[in-house]
This record gives C-alpha cells, structure tokens and sequence, in this order.
C-alpha cells in the first residue's frame, strides 16, 4: 500500500544525501546543496497568501489562503517543527486519499522554523463547533451527516487506515453543507501499533530525557471518543473507529457526551 512507505528523512520537500562515507572534498557542495534547497522552500511559501486565521489549537494554526496567481482558496496549516511525526503521519497516510468526505490533501514544506500543510479548504468549521452553537442537531441532520460520516469512515478502512483518535472537532463542513474528515497525525494503517510509528517517525530527531516513557501519552487519543478496549490498553482497530462514530452521532443528537470519565 502506497500509504504506508515513510519517504527518507519524513519530508518530501527537502532532502539529505544518502552516502555513508561522503568525500571530505565534497563536504561544501553537499552543504550548500541542502542551503539551497532551504531557500527554495522559502521562497516557495512567499508564493501563498495569507488571509485571516480561522483556528489554532495549541501548536497548530490554520489560516484562510491561496497561492498568488490562483484564485482558489485553500486552507494553511502551520506548526512547530516539535510537531514533526504529527504532520508527517498525517501526511503518509492522507496524500493519496479522493473521497468527498475527507479534506484533500495538496503539499507540504518545510521552512526554517515551521511545518505548512496545504489542504482543502472547508469554511464550516468543525463539527464540534457546530454542535456547540446550535446546542444539538435534528434528527433530519443527524442522519444526513451520520450518512457523510459513514460514507468517508467506509473508504478509509477499505483501504486500510484505522483513524484512532476520531472526535467532532476533526470533522470539517465545506461550504455545501458536507462532512469532510480532516485529520491523520494519529492514524495508523492496520497492523501497526501507534508507539512503534511515532518511535520511527521521530528517530532523526534529538530525543529528550523522558521520551520514550510520554511517547504512550503522544498517541492517547480523547477518552471521551475512545472504546472501553482502548482506555484499556488495548490498540486502536475498525471496531473502536466505529465505537467513536456511535459516540459523535449520540453527542449530534443530544450535544452531551455519551459518558464522562474522571482521573
């Protein structure tokens, strides 16, 4: 599955040469290489325009934009490179997906302080921003996005991706009034264990006293979404996606959570 294969260094934009044993002679052009390769990514994100910010979630901010010479609006995603694995596990896993219920995926950079992801734009905001200014959803509606919910869930483990950690404030309206999925940082596709992706996924990088013992913590997914299994300990399958739906349809319908959890 193309899904799967993790592309060297976890950045399709800019790459490091692969010999082992490079000439010490060609020590500077190998460095001026990776220099110039920097500036172009640089200069590739002075081509996008950035409008106003419609979100920002911790470490994440997600701007309204489009690139010059294109009238299409897209939606930007910036973050901090501590983000890294996030981003490239979403990235692995979302860039060859085409389905009207899940955010499509275009590019990414890298630049010398931040992550940009550019992706669909869907100007509804998110389903658990819905769900909070409406109070709850008839029951025409539920059915409708219960449907849009099925629809994409359906496609995505068709192909073999288990999404992990789904909650509302994941799944984006569109303009037309469609359910679209958004976010892959913690998916995994089936047969892998989310510990053992974020471990590969973060090796290039400097590893601080204490990883290894949050790197569980990094890829816990809300409680509140979660199936009896996992809060378990148990991984993450298509029974406790579907777990996950049940509990957003419930939380549409009725605007509370179908269960609250206490430490």
């Amino acid at each position: 599955m193309r899904f799967i294969t993790i592309r060297s260094q976890f950045n399709p934009i800019i790459k490091t040469n692969n010999c082992k044993h490079p000439p010490s002679s060609g020590n500077y052009v190998v460095h001026q290489a990776s220099a110039d390769k920097q500036r172009v990514v640089e200069e590739e994100m002075e081509n996008f325009i950035l409008y106003e910010e419609l979100s920002k979630d911790g470490s994440f901010v997600v701007y309204k934009g489009r690139r010059k010479s294109n009238l299409c609006y897209v939606a930007i995603i910036c973050t901090d490179k501590t983000k890294r694995p996030e981003i490239t596990n979403h990235v692995r896993l979302s860039q060859d997906l085409d389905h009207p219920n899940i955010v499509r995926f275009y590019e990414w950079f890298e630049t010398s302080k931040h992550l940009w992801v550019i992706v669909e734009l869907c100007t509804g905001g998110s389903l658990e921003s819905v769900v909070a200014h409406d109070g709850s959803l008839s029951e025409d509606i539920v059915r409708r996005f219960g449907w849009d919910l099925v629809k994409g869930l359906r496609h995505i483990h068709e192909l073999g991706i288990i999404l992990s950690d789904l909650t509302p404030a994941k799944v984006l309206l569109d303009g037309s009034g469609v359910l679209k999925f958004s976010n892959f940082c913690l998916s995994k596709a089936e047969g892998e264990t989310l510990e053992s992706i974020f471990t590969m996924l973060s090796v290039s990088e400097e590893q601080e006293e204490g990883d290894s013992m949050n790197m569980r913590t990094r890829v816990q997914g809300s409680p509140t979404y979660s199936a009896p299994e996992v809060l378990q300990g148990s991984e993450t399958s298509r029974s406790s996606d579907l777990w996950a739906l049940g509990c957003i349809l419930y939380y549409m319908y009725t605007g509370t959570h179908s269960h609250t959890f206490t430490k």
